[in-house]
């Protein structure tokens, strides 16, 4: 018996049908898995006689890679959804404070040249004085790449180490189906023994080499959402034997504490002004607190991004926390991921409280 709802799985696949990427929820308080999905997927009654037709797919990627589980084993530049993880670690350790102040012209400078905001037709923004906070909901990129180079990447990247990165997520699928996120060499994961070796200001709005996988985003949030605790994520529920007697359940098991409670509160509030209003406004369910980040990373590729949405609801009591991830994209995360993340949460609430 498994924990996925199957109406809101359901529902996951026929959002995502088109596309290529992924979409998670996690149960924040005790690591269930309640959808798993991802796209393109493949009908499993063609395996054993029609095998070729699996192949023959539509979706906005090449290749389309049905058999290939996006949402474990799918590696995606996290972009700005990663300064959540930047962001926990200038709280956690002391070093910046929610009002911590800093000025934005629209750029930072690294190794002499500039690195700007997110550009639209009319060029960077450009924000002036402003507050963590205000940078987290505004998504500013050269606030968190002065933020990392305060830090320094080990730092960042240690933070990170504790919400799961460069560990192979434990789940019950085979670990050759399950990647673990952090730094890559080409296809190598790469262990930095020293701050030269990594670019700070790139790493702490999640670009770089950084590549991570939708269920390890989902454990991110989850971990926020759950006051800082990360759970081990599990998708068997219990097994039953011949007689319909239970063989065996799956008891909740913590991974550790990434963050301090009071770290999770406040980084809870400042997504929940992502969602209210920062960049993640299209995923508001009236009536209920939405906490939440955007992404939208550069691929290399000239208008084409892989956009993301982090999120957990109700922001006062989590329940649902969601990770969607998109390939190919020419908008931003706001406009691409969100209102996937968005109906995911209300399907999965609404099933909850009718329990």
């Amino acid at each position: 018996m498994t924990t996925l709802d199957a109406k809101a799985q359901a529902l996951a696949d026929r959002l995502l049908a088109g596309q290529c990427g992924a979409a998670v929820a996690l149960e924040p308080a005790t690591g269930r898995v309640l959808v798993m999905a991802s796209a393109p997927t493949y009908d499993p009654n063609l395996v054993e006689r029609h095998f070729d037709q699996i192949a023959n797919v539509h979706a906005n990627c090449r290749p389309a890679a049905p058999l290939l589980n996006r949402a474990t084993n799918g590696l995606y530049t996290p972009g700005s959804t990663f300064k959540v993880v930047t962001a926990a670690a200038a709280l956690d350790t002391g070093r910046f404070r929610e009002d911590s102040e800093f000025d934005d012209p629209g750029y930072c400078i690294e190794y002499g040249k500039r690195v700007y905001n997110f550009a639209d037709q009319s060029g960077p923004e450009v924000f002036g004085h402003v507050s963590l906070a205000e940078a987290l909901q505004h998504s500013i990129n050269a606030v968190f790449c002065n933020l990392g180079k305060a830090l320094g990447p080990l730092i960042v990247l240690d933070y990170a180490k504790r919400f799961g990165f460069y560990s192979v997520p434990p789940l019950e699928t085979p670990a050759n189906e399950r990647a673990p996120s952090g730094l890559y060499n080409h296809t190598r994961l790469f262990r930095p023994e020293h701050g030269y070796q990594v670019d700070p200001g790139r790493l702490a709005f999640g670009q770089e080499r950084l590549l991570t996988t939708p269920l390890q985003m989902a454990m991110v949030t989850s971990a926020i959402g759950n006051g800082g605790l990360v759970m081990r994520p599990y998708v068997v529920e219990r097994v039953v034997g011949p007689d319909r007697h239970t063989v065996a359940r799956t008891k909740p098991q913590d991974l550790g504490r990434a963050i301090k409670p009071q770290t999770a509160a406040t980084l809870t509030s400042m997504m929940e002004a992502v969602v209210s209003g920062g960049t993640g406004t299209a995923a508001q369910i009236p009536g209920v607190r939405v906490a939440g980040k955007t992404g939208t990373a550069e691929t290399g590729v000239s208008h084409r991004n892989t956009t993301w949405f982090i999120c957990f609801a109700p922001a006062e009591a989590p329940r649902v926390a969601v990770a969607v991830a998109l390939e190919n994209q020419e908008g931003t995360g706001g406009a691409t991921a969100a209102p996937i993340a968005k109906e995911l949460m209300q399907a999965l609430l609404s099933e909850r409280s009718n329990s």
